[in-house]
């Protein structure tokens, strides 16, 4: 198979595995809004922080950010904590269940649908595929990092 033929057909293939093993909100085993994935993966990558530098950070009103945490923390999924340097202040975190469901929401694919239908497969056929799409990862260019939150709105100015 040459390389053209063969990049369309991994392509077919690979959007018609997206469909069938796709994790789907609408079948209501995601229980995240985005809104409340993106608050959760931003906490994951910059570690605890108030309310406004949040809403500074994420370029929303503090009052909708409020009420978001609010409600993740009502869910158990954030709390507050004082400050270690000023105690006064108050920080919001993941909790262990919130580090769980961002962990869980980040699962592109359902990871149980695609064991039951490779479970007639040995485990050596199983290792095989992966390691030739780690393979084929490996000759592909990296991808170029994404841009911060603010970097991103100052680029789509202009």
């Amino acid at each position: 198979m040459d390389s053209p033929t063969f990049a369309r057909r991994l392509g077919l293939l690979y959007r018609e595995l997206s469909l069938r093993a796709a994790r789907r909100m609408e079948q209501g085993r995601d229980s995240l809004a985005p809104e409340a994935v993106e608050l959760l993966l931003h906490l994951a990558q910059t570690g605890p922080a108030t309310l406004a530098e949040l809403a500074r950070q994420l370029e929303r009103p503090q009052s909708t950010v409020s009420a978001r945490v609010s409600m993740l923390e009502a869910g158990g999924l954030l709390s507050r904590q004082p400050d270690r340097q000023d105690p006064r202040r108050l920080q919001v975190w993941l909790s262990a269940s919130g580090r769980r469901a961002l962990a869980e929401a980040m699962e592109l694919l359902d990871t149980a649908c695609l064991a039951a239908a490779a479970a007639a497969w040995d485990g050596e056929r199983r290792r095989r595929l992966v390691d030739e799409l780690d393979a084929l990862l490996d000759a592909m260019p990296p991808l170029a990092a994404p841009a911060a939150v603010g970097q991103r709105a100052a680029n789509d100015d202009g």
